[in-house]
């Protein structure tokens, strides 16, 4: 008798299956870590939107928009943005997990993660 059953398969499983589903999610998990990071470095530095957008010589509304996620985040805004604050950035790459096993996989939790970031995100 064969007591190693596999667990069924949820709906995030299959979609973590389809490349072209798994590469925007990796795409949302950057800009999610990228976003959560600038928002981290306000807090920390005590800087608000508005004196950000006074630093960068932009409107409060276009700094705004930029970390709710209503406007793409470049490498060289995400440069600028770093630098007024006096800080650069390393990029360090990490193999992708295989999603294999029982519960909710490595990807899945990032995922859900990334929703809670983004609704704390979008109260501030």
């Amino acid at each position: 008798m064969n007591t190693n059953i596999e667990p069924e398969k949820t709906l995030m499983d299959e979609f973590l299956e389809d490349p072209e589903f798994a590469r925007l999610m990796a795409q949302g998990e950057l800009i999610m870590e990228v976003t959560e990071t600038l928002c981290e470095l306000l807090e920390k530095e005590g800087i608000s939107r508005k004196e950000l957008a006074e630093r960068l010589g932009k409107s409060k509304g276009f700094v705004s928009q930029l970390l709710n996620g209503g406007r793409n985040l470049t490498l060289r805004t995400v440069a600028d943005i770093l630098h007024v604050l006096g800080y650069k950035v390393t990029l360090t790459p990490h193999k992708i997990e295989e999603r294999k096993g029982s519960g909710a996989s490595a990807r899945q939790q990032e995922f859900k993660a990334a929703e809670e970031a983004q609704k704390f995100i979008s109260r501030t």
